[in-house]
């Protein structure tokens, strides 16, 4: 049996009383959307003020529980001695206002959360020298003899920034600052534009006709740090002056990106919720409402809304919406220069209302996530019985569940060096260097472009369906500043009657434009890969003798990982297959590998750890002559001839191969290097082409004006038969498509319990082109070819993969 201490074995007694009274002859029939049966556990009554929160004094009983349940954990907890706490009663009720005050004099080993001793953890104390609590859990907490009553602040870290009517005193609302990872401030310093708060647990009050409202910063990396957003609000629709009453409005303006949610009130139309995107043309506005929305001023709402890969979503009372008009099939915009962000009406029109919680948080959840964001809110203001009937948490609050755990990757850096040293040892990378190489099987094909068509487009808009440039991390142009591919010189020029597509360093009066393709765009959506796979690239540059060539060229083909792209507050993984240097034409950077800081490094983020990249390693730096590589005649990279370079990444191990030129001129594959599989190599990763220059005051650039060009020939993917062939949940069966006969295809998922799906078209494995539609009209081009549709189910956990049967 489990040791719990008192105020566990209370919370649980509660818990099972709970349960008990809650429990009827009807549960069966209330059996939810997310899981087969009722489950009958009790649930731990950790939640003791039941405002849905876990305060200081509740995180402790829950970390507790976390720490009978998981032994394991306090090994790392304890795995080496921390600096005591100050204690403090200058915090908020669970994110504190105060910075900890390590007390260097007095170290001393700790044993749980609570580092001062006072009988609470914050989120400070929970966080503090460790990784996000959601990563050194595991999975199996979730099977537990009893239930943990679910939270947003659960897990903390999850939250970007949160508005809160317990945050706010009793009278005019001062200043006040967010809980989350970017803790921003809401203020009104006209105290005839304050919001009011009249007692606890009715809200932050905004009187009709007064254009009170609260102004805070605009968040600049907004797209990619609000991705979804939980709003409870009540609303007295038979008063104001005006027919609009806007409620939320981050970083307010007209164009892309702006006002994205902005959230309003109007007496014809009802609710009405709009992100905006960004076309080459204007705003790529997308707008949801709904009349279905309780309006008498004292009836409470809960909205989730935000973008899933690539689709708007929203939820008013549990209840899905739609566009007014049909969305795009894809999204993306840009970052928002300096912005201002308000919650409530700006001029003295507004309907009267009030707010409970506005959260914005990372990561895009799973439409059972909405569900339970959803019934979360419904159960702290004491609705949840106006949620629809078929609504999982209309009977019973939310628990911490599977939904909880998504896939994501676990820094161990103890191992990541164990396996860097690896690395080191020729006896492993150059064990059959210069030799045939080893040749993968089990593999199929599953991308291939060959650049029969210029596919490249602005990461920041809506429109690309393949290639993106420039990518969101522009610092990879190093001393190159990168250019967009609709922008002039023109870095990024196709030949079409070759099929070549070029990425280029070009002039632009006395400086250098780079140029960068990555096959995601800024928001993470698009092609990316994981576990086992093969990456080939067939590339040229041109015939320059090394006394010619500029030495700060620095062409690469490349990948980070997808997960940073939605979780900011992730350490970024970077793998570059290959990169050459322009200071020594035969000089290969292979299998450069990265554990780099988070994207957002803002201040006041105490979850993301290890800011400092770690430790990096290569299986092949050096030049690629016969001497070290014992590649036959070795190679020298701009040598005008087309190479094609294969990575090959098993479970095991990864290999470097190249095709070379034999004695009587055909091509042959060498092995360059092989190195054990690193852990990051099997995340799910992109493909990226750039060209940048690392010139130092003007050192190393090209002396003439003459572009320099990276000919790429074509770009293909394979991936591990048994992968592509495998079935995972939710779908049901392979996905089928058929061949109507106007020669539309079109692709039954065989999707149970999930909505949100996005297809893939492929032809012989050309990605023809992907989004939410089921059919794709196949072109005269296309017929005859073996037509594929991947299926991706968005809308659950961990987007999975399945491929359809194939169309010859």
């Amino acid at each position: 049996m489990k040791q719990y201490t008192p105020l566990i074995l209370a919370t649980l007694l509660i818990g099972m009383l709970s349960a008990c009274k809650q429990s009827s002859p009807n549960d069966a029939a209330n059996s939810t959307l997310d899981t087969a049966a009722t489950d009958t556990r009790a649930f731990l009554e950790l939640d003791l003020d039941r405002n849905g929160l876990y305060d200081d004094s509740e995180r402790l009983a829950l970390l507790e529980v976390f720490q009978s349940e998981v032994p394991e954990l306090n090994d790392i907890i304890t795995q080496k001695s921390m600096p005591v706490i100050q204690a403090s009663s200058n915090y908020q009720e669970d994110f504190s206002a105060n910075k900890l005050a390590p007390n260097a004099a007095t170290p001393a080993p700790f044993t749980t959360f609570d580092l001062n001793g006072d009988g609470k953890v914050s989120i400070e104390e929970q966080s503090f020298e460790r990784p996000p609590l959601s990563l050194l859990l595991p999975k199996r907490i979730i099977e537990m003899d009893s239930k943990i009553p679910w939270s947003p602040n659960i897990f903390p870290e999850w939250i970007t920034t949160a508005y809160l009517q317990e945050d706010v005193a009793i009278g005019q609302a001062p200043p006040y600052i967010a809980r989350g990872i970017i803790q921003l401030e809401a203020a009104q310093p006209n105290p005839n534009l304050q919001p009011n708060k009249v007692e606890q647990g009715k809200g932050v009050e905004f009187e009709a006709n007064t254009g009170d409202f609260l102004k805070t910063e605009g968040r600049r990396d907004a797209r990619w740090d609000y991705r979804w957003c939980l709003f409870t609000f009540r609303i007295d629709a038979a008063t104001g002056a005006g027919e609009d009453t806007v409620m939320v409005d981050i970083n307010s303006g007209r164009h892309g990106g702006m006002s994205s949610p902005k959230i309003w009130y109007n007496k014809s139309s009802g609710l009405n919720i709009q992100y905006s995107g960004t076309l080459q043309t204007g705003p790529d506005l997308r707008i949801m409402n709904t009349k279905d929305v309780f309006t008498d001023g004292s009836s409470w709402n809960v909205v989730v809304c935000g973008i899933r890969y690539g689709q708007m979503f929203a939820t008013v009372n549990g209840i899905p919406l739609t566009t007014e008009t049909p969305q795009l099939p894809r999204y993306s915009t840009r970052e928002i220069e300096r912005r201002k962000s308000y919650i409530g009406n700006r001029t003295n029109d507004n309907a009267a209302w009030a707010y409970d919680a506005l959260i914005f948080g990372l990561t895009e959840p799973s439409e059972a996530m909405v569900r339970k964001m959803t019934g979360w809110a419904a159960h702290r203001l004491n609705f949840e019985q106006k949620l629809p009937d078929d609504h999982p948490y209309q009977a019973e609050r939310p628990f911490l569940d599977a939904e909880d755990f998504p896939d994501r990757y676990n820094h161990d850096d103890v191992k990541w060096n164990e396996w860097g040293n690896k690395t080191k040892s020729k006896a492993i990378t150059r064990v059959n260097a210069g030799g045939d190489r080893y040749v993968p099987e089990g593999f199929q094909r599953t991308f291939y472009d060959d650049f029969r068509a210029r596919r490249v487009s602005d990461s920041t808009a809506s429109e690309g369906d393949l290639w993106m440039g420039v990518g969101f991390n522009i610092a990879v142009g190093a001393d190159a500043r990168l250019i967009k591919p609709e922008e002039e010189p023109n870095a990024y020029p196709h030949d079409a009657v070759n099929q070549k597509q070029n990425v280029s360093l070009v002039p632009q009066g006395k400086r250098w434009r780079g140029s960068a393709m990555y096959s995601v765009n800024d928001m993470g959506y698009g092609y990316s890969w994981k576990g086992p796979k093969i990456f080939r690239i067939r590339c040229m540059f041109p015939d320059v003798p090394q006394k010619d060539l500029p030495s700060g060229l620095f062409p690469a083909f490349w990948s980070y990982g997808i997960e940073n792209t939605q979780w900011m507050s992730s350490n970024r993984i970077e793998i570059d297959w290959f990169e050459f240097d322009g200071a020594n034409g035969a000089w290969l950077n292979g299998l450069s590998t990265h554990y780099h800081y988070p994207y957002y490094r803002g201040e006041g983020n105490i979850f993301a750890k290890n800011t400092n990249s770690h430790n990096r390693f290569k299986a092949y730096g050096g030049p690629l002559d016969e001497k070290k590589s014992k590649i036959p005649g070795g190679i020298f990279m701009w040598d005008g001839q087309y190479h094609t370079w294969e990575l090959v990444v098993e479970e095991e191990m990864t290999y470097i191969n190249v095709t070379i030129a034999d004695e009587d001129g055909n091509e042959k594959w060498v092995e360059v290097g092989r190195i054990p599989t690193a852990a990051t190599y099997l995340e799910e990763v992109d493909l990226q082409i750039n060209y940048a220059m690392k010139s130092k005051k003007g050192k190393g650039e090209p002396k003439t004006a003459e572009r320099q060009d990276y000919f790429v020939d074509w770009v293909e993917v394979l991936q591990k038969t048994e992968q592509v062939e495998a079935i995972p949940a939710p779908f049901s069966a392979r996905p089928e498509i058929t061949l109507q006969a106007d020669n539309t295809v079109t692709c039954d998922a065989k999707v149970e319990g999930v909505t949100d799906l996005r297809y893939y078209w492929y032809a012989d494995g050309y990605p023809l082109t992907y989004g939410a539609s089921n059919s794709y009209t196949l072109s005269k081009e296309d017929i005859g070819k073996s037509i594929r549709c991947q299926v991706k189910a968005v809308g659950a956990l961990d987007k999975p993969e399945a491929w359809s049967n194939r169309l010859n």
